[in-house]
């Protein structure tokens, strides 16, 4: 990796950070249960032991490989590899890796995947079971067959053309196309990289020779390249011990190339790339700075990491604050320093300018980077930066023993790519939480000089080819004007104001009663609401939280309905109580809590999360929600301008009318089915919002909350009743009101074309019918969706190559009436459209005859397999517990859900699909291309 050498600003202010900061050595720390080596061929391996979740274990294999190192006639072959590593290796034929790995409860997509990027290609196996040994051993011959032993059958290549063609058009959107100029033409300019989108080109995937891929593998798919990782609840000698077995038979051919690496140059002129596309809406704009990256030791990276985190913390709230102003001529901004490719780094500000606001916009967002460059943070900025990241590392330091697998993995496939070693994990949290007392406003500043100059500047416009856009010119002109300026330092303004500034009331526990089927308690108290506390120590000092009523929008008029699309959003956009929303964000720097509210069809609904220790914020925050919201006029004018430019932008998406014809012929075109249009846009209003909000959220009486996670009951039910008590509520429930949203009996069709860029259809089809809400038959609509989607899977994708992956969902309502929903939807080859149509219908209705018993099988085991692994999950045991609450149903422990699984039976599952075959309610979308 071809790297510079810090500048002497940037050396002195990584040396000013004391090295023996709180007495935490300056020298990185290996982890103790990690095991990792180099073989003699070159491989590299790593075996790190990580408890939780017990009895998993995730596989990677890291190649050293990516699009930058194919040649002009090899475009899109490292992608095309990835692919043909599951479609047969030496040691399992065809797809024989993937039906093995299901079978052992493992599943396509979620738990076996693999990307491709400019400079690398990561696979993946996770939360494999450990306590098979034979399944161990049979994916590490997986990625032993992965590292130079792919089948690459002419056949298999043949078959795979169709389906990258497909992922090609489902990703080819105008917002990737349009980014895609910014990253090729500004961001990569000049560089091999430029000319390597990962997807690769078309014409390339469609009609290279088999040898080429044959040979591009064997040039770069070899063991010196290769890194396997191995992270989970295993023996790390035994496994490592494997590992050698395994892996140090794989020869290291002889006269082959290094690996090259790339520069990336660097240049003074400004780069102005103006991306246009005609399913584009409103322009968005960018500023960036490019530099190479610079050569740092692994503590130098980490501090220079935290100080980058922290100038973008501080940015980031400040333009939040900032673009509420009413003459701030953008909507919002984003700034961020990331590494885009190895040899380049890209300082960003991405803004959405108000409409004809392009040139200003950019000069402002330009103007308050630079007056924050010169002048950096204010104390206040500082103090609530290093309040909030100590809370966020002190929160990691107490549930390391929850870090996932995968986190681990990515860290250490990471370090093998840029040839570092590895480090402790809380070694490198007490590290990072003894260098905050040491960051200073020079730190920040110091970080910052590295983008100053006219070096590597660039500015990315994208938007609708009938907009008009700035030329170079008045970009520079424009430019040249913030740079002449005189610049202050930016001021800001304190507050003493409080969250609640009233003696509350509350409640007392009127009522004590057991949840059915688990452990945990379901309070009432004295205004009516009903409180649900479950402790656990899954997560340490963590606490979520749900809370639901019923009702929702559907109690509402037609003319109320329109504000349900912007109540709870305005109220967060306002503040709290006294507070408005830039005080409260300051008021509650260096806590942890989060909180949203949402006004639903048919319920309402909360949800939220704390750490232990601040609990009483995020009750303090819930009273609030109820009885002080805020309704800003500054927030609502802000919230329609965003409303007119997303409008646009939707007016502009190809697929836009097709999906608001399907919602209308999904709710039988009720009136009461409430699009995005200008119609709605028109309609809301200020009054109207907050009106409908405060008759939705108001009556606690009508509420259940449900906390779990790591407090003691006894605190957690004294802080309830004393700010959710102090909630007014009546003894008046509601119920969902049912509207008849349903589809009209028979088909209805939605068959529509439009003019595209990409042209690819889109297939919707949703059969909808009467079914008894229960347990058991949600799960066999779930496992019925499931068989489909493993048979459109083979038939659609691997068969005809027609599509990139269908989407199957499948489950059973229980509100306002009671009845099924089974949805099948893909992008794919318009050509195919007609045909693959057919096969939606045909496989659902070989359904009824014919289960086949190894598919069932494995989706069984998958689903056992996440049952237990959920089982030390609160945010499982959260949605659980208020989904059995709200139904009135028992909760399901773990055996009690595995009885229910393996109790389906194929007759069970065929008699489903006879009754969703019979007679069902069926809303059949088609997108066509229009040419």
């Amino acid at each position: 990796m071809i790297r510079l050498k810090p500048s002497l600003q940037i050396l002195f202010v990584l040396l000013s950070i004391s090295l023996s900061a709180q007495n935490v050595s300056d020298t990185p720390v290996s982890p103790e249960n990690l095991a990792s080596g180099v073989l003699e061929n070159g491989m590299h391996y790593y075996v790190l032991h990580n408890a939780e979740p017990k009895d998993r274990v995730s596989f990677y294999f890291a190649q050293n490989v990516g699009s930058v190192l194919e040649n002009d006639n090899q475009q899109g072959l490292a992608h095309f590899l990835e692919h043909m590593a599951f479609n047969g290796t030496q040691n399992f034929e065809d797809k024989g890796m993937l039906e093995y790995l299901e079978k052992n409860g493992m599943k396509f997509g979620s738990e076996i995947n693999a990307f491709t990027s400019f400079d690398e290609t990561v696979y993946n196996i996770n939360q494999v079971p450990v306590t098979n040994e034979k399944l161990l051993d049979s994916v590490l011959l997986v990625l032993h067959d992965w590292s130079g032993y792919l089948s690459l059958t002419d056949a298999e290549i043949d078959n795979e053309r169709g389906v990258i063609n497909e992922e090609w058009r489902t990703r080819n959107t105008a917002g990737f196309r349009a980014n895609s100029k910014i990253w090729l033409d500004g961001y990569l300019k000049g560089s091999k990289y430029s000319k390597r989108m990962p997807i690769g080109l078309m014409d390339v995937v469609n009609n290279f020779e088999y040898d080429e891929l044959r040979d591009y593998y064997k040039r770069w798919y070899r063991p010196d390249q290769q890194a396997v990782v191995v992270v989970g609840d295993v023996d790390v000698k035994e496994l490592e011990a494997k590992i050698k077995k395994v892996f140090s038979s794989i020869p290291l051919k002889k006269d082959l190339p290094e690996r090259p690496v790339f520069d990336l140059p660097i240049t003074a002129d400004l780069v102005y790339i103006n991306s246009t596309d005609k399913e584009l809406g409103e322009p968005s704009l960018q500023y960036f700075v490019k530099r190479n990256p610079l050569d740092l030791s692994v503590v130098e990276k980490i501090k220079e990491d935290m100080i980058g985190s922290f100038a973008s913390y501080i940015l980031n709230n400040r333009f939040s604050e900032l673009v509420l102003a009413e003459n701030c001529p953008v909507l919002g901004v984003s700034f961020g320093v990331q590494e885009f490719v190895r040899p380049l780094e890209v300082l960003n500000l991405n803004a959405r300018p108000k409409k004809d606001s392009l040139l200003s916009g950019l000069s402002y967002i330009v103007t308050e980077y630079k007056r924050f460059a010169e002048f950096g943070a204010t104390t206040g900025e500082l103090t609530r930066a290093k309040a909030a990241f100590k809370t966020n590392l002190e929160s990691s330091k107490a549930n390391i023993a929850k870090r996932s697998n995968d986190s681990y993995a990515a860290e250490i496939y990471g370090d093998f790519f840029e040839k570092e070693p590895v480090t402790d994990y809380a070694w490198t949290l007490d590290y990072r939480l003894s260098l905050l007392d040491l960051i200073t406003n020079e730190s920040i500043l110091n970080y910052l000089s590295r983008f100053d100059g006219d070096q590597g500047r660039g500015v990315g416009i994208t938007g609708s080819d009938t907009n008009t856009y700035p030329n170079q010119g008045e970009l520079e002109a424009a430019l040249a004007e913030v740079n002449s300026q005189k610049l202050t330092a930016f001021e800001e303004t304190g507050s003493e104001k409080k969250l609640i500034n009233t003696t509350l009331a509350g409640s007392k526990v009127i009522k004590t009663e057991a949840v059915e089927g688990i452990d945990a308690q379901l309070y009432t108290l004295a205004n009516g609401l009903k409180l649900a506390l479950y402790p656990t120590d899954f997560d340490k000092e963590q606490v979520f939280m749900t809370a639901f009523s019923p009702g929702g929008s559907s109690l509402l008029s037609v003319e109320e309905l329109p504000n349900t699309f912007i109540a709870s959003y305005l109220v967060g956009q306002s503040g709290l109580g006294d507070l408005n929303k830039i005080e409260l964000q300051k008021l509650l720097a260096g806590t942890e809590t989060s909180l949203g509210v949402s006004i639903n069809s048919y319920s309402e609904n909360l949800s939220g999360s704390s750490k232990t220790k601040d609990l009483e914020t995020l009750f303090k925050q819930v009273y609030l929600q109820f009885t002080a919201p805020r309704f800003d006029a500054q927030a609502f004018a802000i919230l329609k301008q965003n409303m007119a430019t997303n409008l646009i932008a939707k007016q502009k998406n190809v697929s836009s009318d097709f999906q608001d014809s399907l919602q209308k012929a999904a709710s039988g075109n009720s009136e009461r089915s409430i699009l995005f249009d200008q119609k709605l846009v028109d309609a809301i209003s200020l009054e109207g919002a907050e009106q409908l909000y405060r008759d939705r959220i108001s009556n606690a009486g009508d509420f259940t909350f449900v906390f779990v996670g790591d407090f003691d009951e006894k605190q957690v039910l004294a802080l309830a009743t004393k700010y959710l008590g102090s909630i007014p509520g009546t003894t008046e429930t509601e119920t969902a009101v049912n509207h008849n949203m349903v589809p009209a009996k028979g088909k209805t069709t939605v068959h529509l074309t439009k003019e595209m860029e990409t042209p690819q259809a889109s297939v919707n089809v949703m059969f909808t019918g009467d079914m008894e809400y229960s347990k058991k038959n949600n799960l066999k609509l779930y496992v019925l969706s499931q068989l489909l989607d493993k048979r459109y899977m083979e038939r659609i994708r691997e068969e005809e190559g027609g599509s990139y992956g269908v989407r199957v969902g499948g489950s059973v309502s229980w509100v306002p009436i009671e009845n099924y929903n089974l949805s099948v939807s893909f992008n794919c080859n318009p050509d195919k459209a007609d045909d693959l149509l057919k096969i939606v219908y045909a496989e659902l209705k070989k359904m009824e005859t014919s289960i086949d018993a190894e598919e069932l099988a494995e989706i069984k085991s998958n689903y056992k397999k996440g049952v237990s692994e959920n089982q030390r999950n609160n945010s499982y045991w959260l949605s659980t517990i208020a989904n059995n609450l709200e139904k009135g149903m028992p909760v399901s422990d773990q055996a009690s859900s595995i009885a229910l699984i393996e109790s389906i039976t194929a007759d069970d599952l065929m008699a489903t699909a006879k009754l969703i075959n019979s007679d069902p309610a069926i809303v059949e979308g088609e997108l066509m291309p229009a040419e």
